[in-house]
């Protein structure tokens, strides 16, 4: 997967967990508070781990892409308001951020690896983000 395409299925995602939590969150409050309760139970946990998973994407499309602070601290930003990762998705490909593939200028050796790590292995590393996201998210089901 190329980082642009990483960044499109990042900001999706997040985005769709939005409007699923809003869903959500309109439910317990105006249609059914009991439904609801179950509902932004599961809403908030997807939104928090599509949450976190865009704020690592972005990291590592970032670095990889080396660029410049203010362009990631946007990315991490964009994702706190709805909907505005899908925003600065159609920002970074119109300047051309995500253009090319994976390490295509070097990088410190110890980044270079666990990015090299990460894109040759992406169901392991799916796994281990998932299985880390479920021990985090947890607890916040469970109440």
């Amino acid at each position: 997967m190329r980082p642009s395409r990483l960044l499109h299925v990042a900001s999706f995602a997040e985005a769709a967990t939005w409007a699923f939590l809003i869903l959500a969150m309109l439910t317990k409050y105006v249609w059914a508070p009991e439904l609801g309760d179950v509902l932004v139970s599961f809403a908030g946990a997807a939104h928090g781990t599509a949450f976190l998973a865009y704020l690592f994407a972005t990291t590592v499309i970032g670095v990889n892409g080396r660029w410049r602070w203010w362009m990631l601290l946007l990315a991490w930003a964009s994702s706190v308001p709805p909907f505005f990762t899908l925003l600065f998705d159609w920002f970074a490909h119109r300047r051309g951020a995500t253009r090319g593939d994976w390490l295509e200028s070097p990088l410190p050796r110890r980044i270079e690896g666990v990015i090299r790590w990460t894109t040759s292995r992406p169901i392991t590393q799916t796994a281990i983000v998932v299985a880390a996201f479920l021990f985090i998210l947890t607890p916040s089901l469970a109440g």
